[in-house]
């Protein structure tokens, strides 16, 4: 997210005494409702696509070291965000897709303790339920283990992947 981006845009808008409509008319879009989302994303949200900001610089004549500036400091931000979130401990458990954008959580007994002890728990539960799972160990680690109960993966987080299952609706 680019909250500093996004509010320092907004600052200058408005200094420049524009509203959002303006601002997607001087960028050149025809589609002006389109081009305001696109503006009040980056300012809500902080959701930029990289050809938008560059329209947005030059329409509001930003300060490309500026600019630049307020992007260092969001990813610091949220690299800083990222590395206390990642490393906040959880209870190891298991995410079952039991069918196609369908998934279910369960927890691993108290006393599987060791992580082999855990990874054989997993791979026989998959094999059990015939269901494709995933072995969360941290919010760093998770290991993908298909219906045959045979690992098919271990993966580590980063900031911009986490490997585990999701669903999005549009």
């Amino acid at each position: 997210m680019w909250y500093n981006l996004g509010r320092y845009v907004k600052k200058e808008r408005l200094k420049k005494g524009l509203n959002s409509s303006e601002v997607a008319h001087f960028m050149g879009y025809k589609n002006i409702n389109r081009g305001m989302r696109r503006i009040l994303s980056l300012e809500r949200e902080g959701e930029v696509h990289p050809e938008v900001l560059k329209k947005l610089i030059e329409a509001l004549n930003l300060s490309q070291e500026k600019v630049d500036e307020k992007i260092k400091k969001d990813k610091e931000q949220r690299d800083k965000e990222f590395q206390e979130w990642v490393n906040t401990p959880i209870k190891k458990h298991l995410i079952i897709r039991w069918m196609s954008a369908v998934y279910g959580t369960c927890e691993i007994p108290e006393e599987i303790q060791s992580e082999e002890e855990v990874i054989k728990y997993a791979c026989d539960k998959a094999k059990e339920l015939k269901c494709m799972l995933w072995l969360v160990l941290s919010r760093k680690e998770n290991i993908h283990i298909n219906k045959e109960g045979e690992v098919l993966s271990r993966n580590e987080v980063t900031i911009d992947r986490s490997f585990l299952p999701f669903t999005v609706i549009r």
